[in-house]
């Protein structure tokens, strides 16, 4: 059964502040667009109260998103649903980056929703999951029904392409559960609906990829959570990348990193040597994290926390490093450091 506050916008609408809210802009900025490009035409009540529907805050949305990718607001404050729509997938495309709006592609994405009552409001927003690309929804009543693969429906031990996990108190020893799930099944975007938690739990997520949402009030915000998690599935595949969370393999051993630091180098300054030095202090700190002695669970998930730091730091100068050698010409023709090496 729909909730009474979920029956609240559809019956009432919202006002001014709650649908800017809504649409990430400020109010002020709203009134603006209204009075001066007519980019909406709310209903008003009979004491000229304005109440904007879920359409006119996803227009809204539509329209900010697309003012912030450099498209002038007189140029597409009266183009309707459909054109707005268009811009916003094709610029997201020429810039490479993630849209906040699903997109309706070619796509199959698996989709994961960890948590009894999330799985109940989604099936009573009547959110259809079609134009997100989803193909496959697997519903698990919490998180060790899912590290078992315990779901309702869906092929058991397929890769999951999205996971929503919903927590109503996140903790850090939750939230290194969130991340050791999303490993496990190879998610490509992960994103977690929580009532209440700490800030380690909450930074232990966020620095491993994880977005972070408290407790959608309405379908709109809803939809929006799942177009953002969507479309983030569809910026990893487009880009190549592994899942931002999963730890990487080093690109270089100690031997091929002591190899480059001794060579000479054309660009007149020692960046390759204190590159090579840095991937093997990181890498060795991410050992000293992963075998350090935890007191509690907290304290694994903060260890934990700071070998993923670590691993990434050292994946990130380790492509710097890569791009500094191709510079230099040193894997013409051979990924070896040796190469080129007389």
């Amino acid at each position: 059964m729909t909730s009474s506050d979920e029956q609240r916008p559809a019956q009432q609408g919202y006002r001014s502040g709650e649908a800017a809210r809504l649409a990430k802009m400020p109010v002020t900025t709203l009134r603006i667009w209204e009075r001066r490009y007519g980019v909406v035409g709310p209903a008003k009540t009979a004491s000229g109260q304005r109440l904007y529907t879920e359409d006119d805050v996803r227009r809204l949305t539509l329209i900010k998103l697309l003012v912030s990718r450099g498209h002038a607001i007189g140029a597409i404050a009266r183009l309707d649903r459909e054109q707005l729509q268009f811009l916003a997938a094709r610029s997201g495309r020429e810039s490479g980056g993630a849209t906040d709006l699903p997109l309706v592609e070619s796509v199959n994405l698996r989709l994961a929703l960890v948590g009894g009552s999330l799985a109940q409001r989604f099936r009573a927003s009547g959110v259809d999951l079609r134009p997100y690309g989803v193909n496959e929804l697997i519903t698990f009543a919490d998180l060790s029904l899912a590290a078992a693969g315990g779901g309702t429906s869906g092929e058991r031990g397929a890769p999951i392409d999205a996971l929503l996990v919903s927590i109503d108190s996140l903790q850090e020893d939750i939230a290194s559960q969130i991340i050791a799930l999303g490993d496990a099944v190879r998610a490509k975007a992960i994103a977690v609906v929580y009532g209440f938690g700490t800030g380690p739990a909450a930074e232990i997520l966020r620095v491993a990829g994880v977005r972070l949402y408290r407790e959608p009030d309405s379908r709109t915000e809803f939809r929006q959570m799942l177009g953002d998690l969507c479309e983030r599935v569809r910026s990893q595949e487009r880009i190549g990348d592994d899942a931002v969370w999963s730890r990487v393999r080093r690109r270089y051993d100690d031997r091929e990193l002591e190899m480059i630091a001794g060579r000479s180098s054309t660009i007149a300054c020692e960046c390759p040597r204190h590159l090579a030095e840095l991937v093997m202090k990181l890498s060795a700190f991410e050992r000293y994290s992963d075998a350090c002695t935890s007191r509690s669970a907290q304290d694994a998930a903060l260890h934990r926390y700071l070998g993923d730091v670590s691993n990434r730091a050292c994946a990130m100068v380790e492509a710097a490093l890569e791009r500094v050698a191709r510079e230099e010409g040193w894997f013409a023709g051979s990924q070896s450091p040796q190469a080129g090496q007389a």
